[in-house]
This record gives C-alpha cells, sequence and structure tokens, in this order.
C-alpha cells in the first residue's frame, strides 16, 4: 500500500505548549484540522462544515461526548463526499459535527489561525498514521 505525507504545522502556544495543526481538501475546498490523538472521533465545528456540505443534514448520535473542554457536547454526525490529505483521498468518511466554537474563541485570543475541525483517532488509525515530529510530517498509509 503506498505511503503519503502531509505536512504538520506545528504553533507554539506558549513554552513548550505546542499544537499541531494539517491542511486537507473537503472535495475542492481546503480545510484546517488540529491534530489530535486524544479525540476518539474526527469532528467538525457545526458552523463551518457547512460549506463543506452546502447544508447536508446532520444525523443524531445517542451518544455524550466526552472532552473539549465541557461535559456536555451535543454531537451529530455525518458524512464528507470525499476528504483528501495530499493525494490521500477518501471517500464517504463519516464524521462528528459539534459546536467549536469554544475552541476557535481560544485560538483567537492567542492570535492563533481557526480551525474547521480535529482529525481524531478514528482516521489515524484506519489510516495506520505515524507522526513525525522532527520531520513535521504525518504519513498515511492508503
Amino acid at each position: 500500500m503506498p505511503i503519503f505525507s502531509i505536512p504538520i504545522e506545528p504553533i507554539a502556544l506558549e513554552a513548550d505548549n505546542y499544537h499541531f495543526f494539517i491542511a486537507v481538501k473537503i472535495g475542492v475546498k481546503s480545510a484546517r484540522l488540529l491534530l489530535d490523538t486524544g479525540a476518539s472521533r474526527t469532528a467538525f465545528d457545526n458552523e463551518k462544515f457547512l460549506k463543506f456540505t452546502k447544508g447536508k443534514h446532520f444525523n443524531p448520535l445517542e451518544v455524550q461526548s466526552v472532552g473539549l473542554g465541557s461535559n456536555e457536547v451535543f454531537t451529530t454526525i455525518s458524512s464528507l463526499s470525499s476528504i483528501k490529505f495530499g493525494e490521500l483521498k477518501l471517500t464517504h468518511v463519516e464524521v462528528a459535527v459539534l459546536n467549536l466554537s469554544h475552541v476557535n474563541a481560544a485560538y483567537q485570543n492567542i492570535n492563533v489561525p481557526e480551525i474547521d475541525g480535529v482529525l481524531g483517532a478514528d482516521l489515524l488509525m484506519k489510516l495506520k498514521a505515524t507522526i513525525n515530529l522532527k520531520k513535521l510530517e504525518l504519513k498515511l498509509i492508503g
């Protein structure tokens, strides 16, 4: 199976405190994702998700989400017709859709560009991801 590499953008939030970001394509539009190995599911902000899906319907998810700085997070699920990691293209990808405005507000307060979503462990595992911080690249097997 081919191995695909995409660049990781590190941003120092403060001394010895980093977040890592990647760029992907959803259809023909660019998206900025936080690389989060602790997130169980890949997720998109509900408002930003609409620009990628043209108002596509969300399906209710019957499970309460844990994390993202809140005890109760209302989560829905939907699917992306395609998401492209460099040259690696996945089709019909199920993702969580939730309110990430508090994350973007925190980033805005420290002059970090907003995110459209979070790349979580579901896709990282599926794609057998390797994070190489020395080379600042994410390797995926597709």
